[in-house]
């Protein structure tokens, strides 16, 4: 699959080759700004995981590239940046920098706090770097900002309206001191550094592009490359079929009940080359720390959006004219767009049910393009004190990866984890974590029979043990689709079967063991031991139509099971389960 060509004509004094060099060179840097920020970093969350995102955009706010890790963070950049501008106003100058994080003024997560910084040359403001990602605390009741026992916005986080760390080039020692005074881990202030000058160089480097191109050029050739993206994206949706279509997708458990459930409920309308994507029938919103904030509910949209583009082939740069036929609407007080003061800490992960509602939605309308159901997001977060250094730590235990669902003529990804992040975050590395952290990591491996069902399987989940160490420590579930909360699995697609579930269960050192919750806090005593089991993801299509010698492999593989294979995909294998019993699997299967 490649990038699509640019399709719009020049104007007078546009250079195709010069825009896709100069594309091409911005993009490397919002690329340079995201290495940057993890080789200087402290956190683990930052230079192992890569829960983070840079950004560059143009005087207006509008994205022109993005080193999109955490893609849920990247396209909450926008929305923050958009509400800068107007807070601000003219009072924007060279040196300044700001930080925000406010949920109720363009934030997606209190946690997923940005730093933005106008780039000026010609003696005039040309655009912003920003940089953005999950500090390890940012203030609040807990340690690390998730405690599923959070009412309200003010028990979470630092609320941080947008405030300037530097103006006009001199640091604002008591906005930094303000800043250190709410922050529990001293390493957090070092990563905003990191921020500060990996946002720094960003736009010095944009500056340089500018000296060698000139201002006016290259504000020309970047009105050209956006409008030929929005193009491209009209004529792609153009092509959609016209009409009206819902979908819906349910969360389990709001850390409240832990068996409540949870609609979120999408109508999208195709008209032309216009798509609107209706959240007005989702549920209200929770008492708990359930909520999605407006702009991570777009960004989970924009996700589902890019996915319908890749699967039929289509390339284009990220930036703000591949959105521009998107419109999206909220209900206030519903769990898309909650009234203030509302606590919002897990909003990010709704991502998945946004994402499954869109593609429920056009199934029927897209079938070569739409994803059977990802198995929910699986995840722990830890904090505590590491007796080895007497210093506080705060971990993402991500290597617990659950399954995407299968698509026309792929099987799912295997272990790939949130939609939020679409692939793109890493494990952290199990040396590291026990390095950097008290725990040891017993096994982390793929789950047998976890996948969905299919022509065209779910990925495969995972199945992981540890065991914890550290002093005073304490354990949040983020979570959904657990088993023993009566949890809905992920859909599967045109006789795809059903996705995985979740277990965690913890396991004291007094022997005795409970189902840990999808959203619940726990203490971790020294020797505690956590076993999880993350489900795979959805199957696409009639199993009975997937080639037997696929099966085989994978029951040679041992990842999946001879009953497993016999019972959905109709395959007999030979007694020694080395071949396949051709006479009976015709049979089974006819």
């Amino acid at each position: 699959m490649t990038t699509e060509p640019m399709t719009t004509a020049p104007a007078a004094g546009i250079d195709p080759i010069t825009a896709s060099v100069l594309q091409r060179r911005v993009d490397s840097v919002a690329k340079e700004m995201a290495t940057m920020l993890m080789r200087s970093s402290r956190s683990p969350i930052f230079n192992e995981i890569g829960d983070l995102v840079t950004v560059i955009f143009d005087r207006n706010g509008n994205t022109l590239a993005q080193a999109e890790f955490a893609a849920i963070i990247a396209f909450g950049a926008h929305p923050s940046l958009e509400y800068i501008i107007e807070y601000f106003g003219d009072d924007i100058h060279e040196g300044d920098v700001i930080i925000h994080n406010d949920v109720y003024h363009g934030g997606n997560q209190n946690a997923d706090t940005g730093i933005f910084l106008p780039i000026f040359a010609e003696g005039q403001l040309i655009g912003w770097t920003a940089a953005k990602g999950h500090l390890a605390d940012i203030g609040g009741m807990t340690a690390g900002g998730y405690n599923p026992n959070a009412r309200d916005i003010w028990q979470e986080a630092l609320r941080i309206p947008p405030l300037k760390l530097a103006e006009k080039g001199v640091p604002r020692k008591d906005v930094w001191d303000l800043l250190a005074a709410n922050i529990r881990f001293g390493f957090v202030m070092e990563d905003i550094r990191a921020m500060v000058g990996c946002c720094t160089v960003g736009a010095r480097r944009v500056v340089e592009v500018v000296d060698r191109y000139g201002l006016e050029s290259y504000e020309s050739h970047w009105r050209y490359i956006l409008d030929s993206s929005r193009r491209q994206v009209e004529a792609e949706v153009g092509r959609w079929p016209d009409g009206r279509y819902h979908g819906e997708s349910f969360m389990t458990s709001d850390g409240v009940d832990p068996e409540k459930k949870y609609k979120i409920a999408v109508d999208i309308e195709i008209a032309g080359s216009d798509i609107t994507f209706d959240f007005s029938g989702s549920d209200d919103q929770s008492p708990g720390i359930c909520n999605m904030p407006p702009a991570a509910a777009k960004g989970a949209v924009r996700i589902a959006f890019l996915m319908l583009m890749a699967s039929g082939g289509i390339r284009i740069p990220t930036n703000q004219g591949l959105f521009a036929p998107i419109a999206t609407r909220f209900r206030k007080g519903s769990i898309v767009d909650p009234e203030f003061p509302a606590a919002t800490i897990y909003g990010n992960q709704l991502c998945d049910e946004v994402v499954e509602a869109i593609m429920l939605a056009l199934a029927d309308a897209l079938p070569d393009r739409v994803c059977a159901g990802w198995n929910k997001y699986m995840c722990t977060a830890t904090n505590g004190i590491d007796p080895r250094t007497g210093e506080p730590f705060a971990a993402f235990t991500v290597f617990q990866r659950t399954g995407p669902g299968g698509v026309q003529g792929q099987d799912g990804w295997d272990a790939l984890g949130f939609t939020g992040t679409a692939g793109q975050m890493r494990y952290p590395d199990p040396e590291m974590l026990e390095i950097t952290t008290p725990h040891f990591l017993e096994y982390n491996e793929y789950l047998p029979d976890s996948a969905g069902s299919g022509e065209f399987r779910g990925g495969y989940g995972t199945r992981s043990a540890w065991r914890t160490y550290g002093e005073g420590q304490i354990g949040v579930t983020l979570a959904d689709n657990m088993a023993h909360e009566g949890a809905y699995p992920a859909r599967g697609l045109f006789g795809g079967r059903d996705s995985g579930l979740n277990e965690l269960r913890v396991e004291y050192p007094d022997g005795t063991r409970q189902d840990w919750g999808s959203k619940e806090i726990i203490d971790q005593p020294v020797g505690t031991r956590i076993v999880s089991n993350a489900g795979g993801g959805a199957g696409y299509g009639d199993p009975r139509r997937r080639p037997a010698a696929k099966v085989l492999a994978e029951v040679r593989d041992g990842l999946l099971s001879a009953e497993k294979a016999r019972a959905d995909y109709g395959v007999v294998l030979t007694a020694d389960g080395q071949a396949v019993d051709e006479a009976q699997t015709a049979a089974l299967r006819a």
